[in-house]
């Protein structure tokens, strides 16, 4: 397979610009940050062509828009470089190509145990650029017009995930055959890698921001607020009213651990720290963080206290009571998509954790739709043993890691 030089000092300009000017290409969840891709190619050539399909390789690279206020959208410089065996006398004919593309996923998606547990995310591609076709030794550029789309599979490692697409790639072209525009078909499957080790991950607020005459910006999260949170609990040094709270501990509006038997508070039932009288979204669940009308905002919140049986997704009474809470909650707040993930601890085989993992969190989910909550509101994720929040090599580190979490996504 040949690699032009001159074609590919065009290539290597084209990556600088698209590196300078934020070129790039859909992410996997919670990794918008700038990737590079490459996959084995396989063609189907416009008839006209007389030859054998094609085989040969891409590469991309790309940059999430994301952070210019483009969402789902993104952009992605792709080169590719394949050969066919001519039907004439048996010698090859090749084609490279540089294409710019603008590329929209379609958002996190899944279907309960499908893929082994793994979500996906599909997404169409659009774009143009240049094409050098090499027919019977003689070579020539042409003006390009490439469409497509695909899905993108999370592999769990570091953002890494397996690429599959299909792309029509059209060519303005009447020296390689008798016809004036010429229609090749790509078929890819690779694999995406996040430049984790050259760029940072993006932080994610949880809240929106408040207006207020100072701001006071939380040095460790980034996150600006019109007071001060010292133990990062939701709640405000002025109004917590038991300041030094662990991290990580569901404490309801006045700063104070909670449970599920915490008495109510008179003039706020549900202890969101939000007056009866003006709280658009009564019964929430003690512990979760609310806006100034008792309504949710997006976060993120674990359960220490969903168990299982041992070894199975079959849920404890104990869990079961906790859910009943959640399904109260949502059935309030129908505006309010949940992610369930599932996550264990790294005792025994990974295959076997991930598997469990998926299982579990797909129990929770069923449990909640049992209780009346509409199942597309809720999407089960098993992570197995690869995102532990907690050494595991210690007893209480694995516990920790065997959690489900709740990300709630407010529309």
């Amino acid at each position: 397979m040949r690699f032009k030089r001159g074609f590919a000092g065009g290539v290597c300009a084209a990556l600088a610009i698209g590196w300078a000017g934020a070129a790039a290409a859909v992410t996997t969840e919670g990794h918008d940050i700038p990737y590079v891709g490459a996959g084995y190619v396989y063609e189907i050539p416009d008839s006209a062509r007389d030859s054998d399909n094609g085989q040969g390789f891409q590469l991309q690279f790309g940059w999430p828009l994301s952070e210019y206020g483009h969402q789902n959208l993104s952009a992605e410089v792709t080169v590719h470089s394949l050969k066919r065996d001519r039907d004439l006398d048996g010698k090859s004919d090749y084609q490279t190509g540089l294409l710019l593309d603008l590329v929209y996923d379609f958002g996190q998606q899944g279907f309960g145990n499908f893929g082994g547990g793994y979500q996906f995310k599909p997404f169409v591609l659009g774009g143009f650029g240049v094409v050098q076709n090499d027919v019977l030794g003689d070579r020539h550029e042409h003006f390009g017009l490439n469409v497509g789309g695909g899905v993108l599979l999370p592999l769990g490692w570091n953002g890494l995930a397996a690429r599959v697409e299909a792309r029509a790639l059209g060519q303005f072209d009447d020296q390689s055959t008798d016809k004036n525009f010429l229609l090749d078909y790509r078929f890819t499957a690779g694999l995406q890698l996040p430049l984790f080790f050259l760029f940072n991950e993006p932080a994610h607020e949880v809240s929106a921001p408040q207006e207020c005459e100072l701001a006071v910006v939380d040095p460790v999260t980034g996150r600006s607020d019109c007071g001060v949170d010292s133990d990062r609990d939701g709640v405000l040094d002025g109004a917590d009213l038991c300041p030094g709270t662990a991290a990580g501990t569901p404490v309801d509006g006045h700063g104070c651990p909670v449970t599920g038997d915490t008495p109510a508070t008179p003039g706020d039932e549900d202890g969101d720290g939000v007056p009866d009288e003006v709280d658009q979204c009564p019964s929430t669940r003690r512990g979760l963080s609310v806006d100034a009308s008792g309504c949710m905002v997006a976060q993120s919140l674990t359960m220490s206290g969903v168990q299982f049986d041992n070894n199975t997704a079959i849920l404890t009474d104990e869990a079961r009571k906790l859910l009943d809470e959640v399904a109260a909650t949502l059935k309030n707040q129908g505006g309010v998509n949940v992610q369930i993930v599932g996550n264990t601890d790294n005792v025994g085989d990974r295959a076997y954790n991930l598997m469990l993992s998926q299982e579990r969190a797909e129990s929770v989910r069923q449990y909640l739709i049992a209780r009346g909550i509409d199942g597309s509101r809720l999407v089960a994720t098993g992570h197995g043993p690869f995102y532990p929040v907690a050494s595991n090599d210690t007893a209480e580190g694995r516990a920790k890691n065997r959690r489900v979490e709740f990300k709630l996504i407010v529309e």
